[in-house]
């Protein structure tokens, strides 16, 4: 089957009441924290899950045709997850399998809309006890007791949502939690406002800082993107933060954070912390006659803003870590390039899985990289299958891992999240999508 290139975006109106309850659910994450601290009785007392002929993985798949129908919105076309993930394993499996184990999926179909901690954490208890997998690859699990779940469980975290997460929670939550396809947090917050500066966005303009109130986000500002911008010159005169914790106080801080904004005459806007914030905060500033040029990265989810927001996307710049998420141009970067996205589609294609566009794949590219780095890392590996044989297998491949999502790719000691660069992208209003800007720029490991 060929996916079709993009779904003609439903521009009918939403109500801003409504998208910020839905966000609420999404977004409280982040007024929790991302991370837990065990005990060192607790920890040394863990032992890990082993399997023995087969391994399970537990893979999510998003539903979000419950939220398209409810709020109007619209998200492209990403194709059978399901034959996907099959046609994944038995590719795996027709190479030894993991550890010379066969890969046994376990699929469960998650409804994105009314997302909430108690959903997440029934899903995490379906794998976790009920499947009792070794790992899973989770897809749009934004609530704060979602990752601790599943490490307290000893279960291995293969995480390809575009959630941010910073070196201290992957080492609070160590070996369990893994992100293939995405840079550390806070080193990458760094290299996003380099990359600001060389498309020369800031230029001529009055900045301002949004977002949502936790500790990371504001040690994150004050650590990483504060200095950073001061480095080049540059001090915001506004910075916000808004209370996620209910729709009432989201809707509430970005009303008053628009009010502050146009007073003090901002038109530049950088958002910390991503999930979808940018993009809730394009239709409260629609309806506010606020038009600010926003900062946007792959955490901000670029081509969701482009398909429902587009309007609002005019003078926008930023940094982009996955091409297929980021709704950059075939002009600029063919489909598929490199050898980790060529040979991901080259193997769905031959179970007949085709993709008219790469925007189209973007799921697709993240389940191959989970799957990819679990066979990578064991291979060879005879004994039982752990969650530390697996922190030692990935930390082993160094620049041998090559991403099917990004642009550049490595791990090595001490590193948890498997990209290591970004390109420059800019807004282009003549293709609605994000043009690149320059080369690969390296992201600070931390």
């Amino acid at each position: 089957m060929t996916v079709a290139t993009r779904r003609t975006p439903t521009r009918s109106p939403v109500l801003v009441q409504l998208v910020c309850v839905a966000a609420a659910a999404v977004l409280l994450a982040a007024s929790a924290g991302c991370g837990i601290k065990r005990s060192a009785a607790q920890a040394a007392a863990e032992t890990t899950k082993a399997q023995t002929g087969t391994v399970k993985v537990g893979f999510i798949v998003l539903d979000t045709k419950a939220l398209s129908e409810a709020l109007g919105l619209s998200f492209v076309d990403s194709g059978d997850a399901s034959a996907q993930i099959n046609a994944l394993a038995a590719d795996v499996n027709s190479r030894g399998g993991i550890g010379g184990r066969k890969l046994v999926p376990v699929i469960k179909v998650f409804d994105a809309f009314g997302d909430n901690k108690l959903k997440e954490e029934q899903l995490c208890k379906y794998f976790t006890q009920d499947e009792q997998v070794f790992a899973v690859v989770l897809q749009g699990q934004f609530q704060a007791n979602a990752r601790p779940c599943y490490a307290q469980d000893r279960t291995v975290m293969l995480d390809g949502t575009p959630y941010p997460v910073v070196q201290k929670t992957f080492e609070q939550l160590a070996p369990y939690l893994w992100q293939p396809s995405y840079p550390e947090y806070s080193g990458f917050m760094d290299g996003l406002i380099r990359g600001l500066d060389k498309t020369r966005w800031f230029v001529g303009g009055t900045v301002a800082v949004l977002g949502i109130d936790t500790p990371d986000n504001r040690e994150l500002y004050s650590g990483q993107v504060a200095p950073a911008m001061a480095r080049i010159g540059v001090k915001a005169v506004d910075v916000r933060w808004i209370d996620g914790s209910s729709g009432a106080s989201l809707q509430s801080g970005q009303d008053q954070a628009v009010l502050s904004f146009k007073a003090k005459r901002v038109d530049r806007l950088v958002v910390i912390g991503g999930q979808r914030l940018a993009a809730y905060m394009m239709q409260t500033s629609k309806s506010q006659k606020f038009a600010p040029r926003f900062a946007i990265t792959t955490w901000d989810s670029p081509e969701f803003a482009i398909n429902n927001y587009a309007d609002a996307m005019a003078g926008a710049a930023g940094a982009s870590v996955s091409p297929a998420q980021d709704d950059v141009p075939e002009r600029d970067l063919p489909f598929p390039s490199g050898a980790g996205e060529t040979a991901c589609i080259d193997t769905l294609a031959k179970a007949g899985q085709r993709f008219a566009g790469r925007s189209n794949a973007r799921q697709a590219v993240l389940y191959c990289d989970a799957v990819t780095l679990l066979r990578q890392a064991f291979d060879g590996h005879t004994g039982e299958l752990t969650a530390e044989a697996f922190r030692d297998g990935v930390q082993r491949l160094g620049k041998d891992w090559v991403s099917a999502s990004t642009y550049s790719s490595s791990f090595g000691k001490g590193d948890f999240a498997g990209a290591n660069g970004f390109r420059p992208i800019v807004f282009d209003s003549k293709c609605e999508c994000m043009s690149l800007e320059g080369d690969v720029i390296p992201v600070a490991r931390q």
